[in-house]
């Protein structure tokens, strides 16, 4: 049992927040009216409360999220001038936890923390910084739909990771569905889910020429080329759009993770599960369970991927989605001929890297490896239903706003080929190390005596600016390179870009010159002034890689990114964000995030949002339904000016996520 040192629960300062200790207990529970408030306790000299956090040190407190519905739960250390740095988590309701983390989380070196048992997806928010700078630790939820209550006990700081016991509770159902609360439409049985599987199989399957789309979903009316065999990008009247295979007007409406998809990662949590069959196809690999593969399995046997395959196929074309979008079963859309886009995996690597996943862009070692990982598209590079490959998706590198790459390249511990090149860099702009100590506020004795870390964020504006124009020479690589070994192997499709997260800094214009299209994934309600920014910086069109709304009158109980109040506001707010798309002129298309539901007890991560098509039964939420078919009947319309973007804003809640 690893060692600790307890605090008094009570000795949290609320702020904002109504404070109810429990006697005999040592446990305090806190209420966060609408999610609002903190709890904070000072620190000095890198100690909490007086004890040094130095070393293998963990924080550790044991949390019961008391209601029915899930809650962020965040620490943060923040220091004298309002930097901070910590981690936004997310915790289900009704099970103790014990969330517990290094303090080393300070040095922001790794995004996505390890999902430890019975707490859900971890973030690290902020900007890297030392411990030792930080005036405060300080505890908080996140606004919500309505008050947060927590029972805090055991508050502690581990000489190194503790355990992680949780608390035996059934949260889920035999179908994979939330068993602690029930809804309209929850499908009852087995034979209830059954029978609405086998009716979209038995029902007459839909087809694009009945709406007037061509064989790829593309517009009949508005022929833009002859045809090339392969998508391409035009213009027309004023605007962007794709032109399908056959010279067709083409604006994609895709549909992320197109699989069976739903796997639950179950490590340390079974007992939240219940009995699970052990023969069951839901089984994916490990701990890891897929509820919505298991359900499909029960109804069809051994045949049932084949079966959701033809279900989703012709659900696809009801809903009228025309692109199957990333981490999908492209095999489901090579055979039937429906347009897809393909996500390269990983991304070149090098042995040393800079800060998080962003490599040594000018070791050689770069550009070798970007030769192999391209060959990775030589199986489609003929396919005509290929629009065209992301290189990536949201590089953890890029969540930080206004980072400066090049500062990193600077403060690594070890030499690298980027921080040489940074030197000679600097050497050509200032001809004198004087020169550059004047205008940085540094005091090196040569441009050799760079080689070494430094913390080089503490430089004058002057000097970080200079920094910042290496770091658009080092962002360029980061995306010329790949972009050129792909493109020797693959002449015929579109490079998509790699859907940066959101517009962090303008340096990751950087390198779009050797793309086709600047993608992104936007979070929000209107994208309209993403799109315009994107689009203005780069000088080229954009497509939307993710998006999504969730709501809570039905199934799970986190919203995802963007919350509104129920499943008919789904719909509209997909209505709204769809025509603001395609109203506008550099937009080529959007894909919205997902097919599926996730899995209550959280994905690999441990996200778990209500925010899929359909749930883990297979069915689907109709009024969301209803708002996607409506929508995609008139985006052409929208797109080719003949009827204005006038749907209404849907009516937004703050959002639970995590």
């Amino acid at each position: 049992m690893v060692d600790y040192i307890p605090f008094p629960v009570s000795d949290l300062n609320p702020e904002g927040v109504e404070r109810t200790v429990l006697p005999g207990t040592g446990a305090c529970e806190f209420t966060f009216p609408g999610g609002q408030g903190r709890l904070w306790t000072e620190m000095k000299d890198g100690a909490l409360d007086g004890v040094s956090l130095d070393g293998d040190r963990w924080i550790g407190m044991d949390v019961t999220c008391l209601g029915t519905r899930a809650a962020v739960f965040s620490w943060f250390f923040e220091t004298e001038d309002g930097r901070f740095c910590g981690v936004k988590m997310g915790v289900l309701p009704g099970i103790r936890t014990r969330i517990a983390l290094p303090v080393s989380v300070t040095e922001g070196k790794v995004l996505f923390l390890r999902r430890t048992p019975g707490k859900l997806k971890s973030v690290t928010q902020g900007a890297p910084i030392d411990f030792r700078e930080a005036v405060r630790f300080v505890v908080r939820s996140e606004r919500a739909p309505g008050d947060v209550t927590f029972r805090v006990e055991n508050f502690r700081v581990y000489g190194g990771e503790p355990d992680f016991p949780v608390e035996a509770k059934v949260l889920v159902d035999e179908l994979g569905q939330k068993a602690i609360a029930d809804w309209p439409g929850k499908t009852r049985s087995f034979e209830e889910m059954a029978e609405r599987m086998r009716k979209v199989l038995s029902d007459p399957a839909p087809k694009h020429e009945d709406d007037g789309r061509s064989r790829w979903g593309g517009d009949l009316s508005l022929k833009l080329t002859d045809g090339t065999g392969f998508f391409t990008l035009e213009k027309w009247n004023g605007r962007y759009l794709l032109a399908d295979p056959d010279g067709y007007a083409f604006f994609s409406t895709g549909l992320d993770c197109v699989n069976i998809d739903g796997d639950a990662n179950l490590e340390g949590i079974r007992c939240l599960a219940g009995e699970l069959d052990p023969d069951s196809a839901g089984w994916v690999h490990g701990e890891f369970f897929s509820w919505h593969r298991h359900n499909l399995w029960r109804v069809f046997g051994e045949d049932y991927n084949e079966k959701w395959r033809e279900m989703t196929a012709r659900r696809m074309v009801k809903w009228g989605f025309n692109t199957v979008a990333c981490w999908s079963d492209l095999d489901l859309a090579r055979e039937r001929g429906i347009p897809h886009v393909t996500i390269m995996r990983g991304y070149p690597r090098t042995e040393t890297y800079i800060f998080r996943d962003f490599p040594d862009v000018m070791d050689p070692a770069f550009a070798e490896n970007a030769d192999e990982w391209a060959k990775q598209i030589l199986p489609q590079k003929d396919t005509a239903s290929l629009i065209g490959y992301f290189l990536g998706n949201e590089p953890q590198w890029a969540f930080v706003n206004g980072l400066n790459i090049a500062a990193f390249t600077l403060e690594c511990e070890q030499s690298s080929h980027s921080r040489k090149a940074l030197i000679a860099f600097m050497k050509e702009r200032y001809g004198t190390v004087d020169a550059l100590n004047a205008e940085w506020g540094s005091d090196y004795a040569s441009f050799e005596d760079m080689d070494r870390p430094v913390k080089a964020r503490r430089f004058t504006e002057a000097g970080l600016k200079a920094l910042n124009k290496f770091s658009e020479v080092m962002i360029r690589e980061y995306i010329r390179i790949p972009s050129l070994a792909i493109r020797k192997l693959d002449p015929n499709h579109l490079n998509l870009g790699i859907r940066y997260a959101w517009l962090s800094s303008k340096e990751l214009a950087s390198g779009s010159e050797y793309t086709d299209v600047f993608s992104f994934n936007c979070y929000s309600m209107d994208p309209t002034s993403s799109i315009e920014n994107f689009s203005k910086l780069v000088g080229k069109p954009v497509m939307i890689g993710e998006f999504h709304f969730g709501a809570l009158d039905r199934g799970l109980d986190a919203t995802g990114i963007r919350g509104v109040t129920t499943q008919e506001e789904r719909g509209a707010a997909y209505r709204h964000y769809m025509q603001k798309a395609a109203a506008h002129p550099m937009c080529l298309g959007a894909a919205y995030f997902t097919l599926n539901d996730q899995a209550y007890l959280g994905r690999f991560d441990g996200e778990n949002y209500q925010i899929g098509v359909v749930d883990v039964t297979q069915k689907p939420y109709e009024e969301f339904e209803a708002g996607i078919i409506e929508t995609h009947r008139e985006i052409y319309d929208i797109a080719e000016g003949k009827k204005p973007a006038d749907a209404r804003q849907a009516e937004e809640i703050p959002a639970i996520f995590f």
